[in-house]
């Protein structure tokens, strides 16, 4: 696998800032799970040293939101030391150990509405890439 010194910026398509790695260069191997598959694309298309930017729809990036990842949960099925408030960041782990992150989307009664898409689900992005190096 290919290995990769990277310094990006991610941002909403309306220039609102998401995550970057400006002043620290990230490094990765493909597929290790640093960067989304979607990301991961852009860098391999991305040439060595020159700053290029990518303009990815929702379809191209995360994914549109889907009505099944938004779940109905009972106040009870949260750990007690869980905050439940509106756009909360939650994390469930499953009986075999993996982990689920959610949002919490609405709140009403003992019901609380968890949205586990993924948070840029939706949302048309642009990612800027300088490959400072690739072996």
């Amino acid at each position: 696998m290919a290995k990769y010194k990277i310094l990006y910026r991610l941002s909403h398509a309306n220039g609102a800032l998401v995550d970057e790695s400006w002043d620290e260069p990230l490094e990765f191997e493909l597929g290790d799970g640093q960067l989304d598959s979607c990301l991961e694309s852009c860098v391999i298309d991305a040439q060595v040293g020159q700053l290029q930017t990518f303009l990815l729809s929702a379809s191209e990036a995360f994914g549109n939101e889907t009505e099944a990842a938004f779940q109905i949960m009972k106040r009870s099925d949260f750990p007690r030391i869980i905050a439940i408030k509106l756009d909360a960041v939650v994390e469930f782990k499953t009986p075999i150990g993996d982990s689920y992150v959610g949002c919490i989307d609405k709140i009403k009664g003992n019901d609380i509405t968890v949205n586990f898409n993924h948070p840029l689900a939706g949302s048309d992005v642009s990612f800027q890439v300088k490959i400072l190096q690739k072996q």
